[in-house]
């Protein structure tokens, strides 16, 4: 039950922030100053924030609808928003310190990556 409960959440948040970007990429400007100056930019930024985040949102939808799922939400959840935070925390030598926007999506990120890694490990060990 807590499985379907936590990849239902993330269901939500990533299919809300997946079709908000996917209709407005320009909310990227304003939140975090991505850019697109050309088509292509405009793409990628469709594609990448709001086309890959409602594709892991569906995912999690269907894990809340067919149980077998949630262990495989869980990993892409893990790898997704793991891989972003870890990202963000090598860049910060190079780059100095981000946003407070950043910094907040870098919390976000390692706390999702942390919870989906330690309810995998549990839910592996009942196995």
């Amino acid at each position: 039950m807590l499985l379907r409960l936590f990849v239902g959440l993330y269901a939500v948040l990533f299919l809300g922030f997946g079709a908000f970007v996917l209709i407005n990429p320009d909310s990227l400007n304003k939140m975090i100053g991505a850019v697109a100056i050309s088509r292509d930019g405009i793409y990628e930024l469709r594609s990448n924030y709001g086309g890959v985040s409602l594709g892991i949102g569906l995912f999690c939808l269907a894990a809340t609808i067919q149980t077998t799922l949630a262990r495989p939400a869980l990993f892409v959840l893990f790898v997704y928003t793991g891989g972003y935070a870890l990202g963000r925390i090598l860049a910060w030598p190079s780059e100095g310190a981000p946003s407070n926007t950043l910094l907040a999506y870098a919390v976000f990120e390692a706390v999702t990556a942390a919870l989906s890694l330690t309810l995998l490990l549990s839910a592996a060990h009942r196995r």
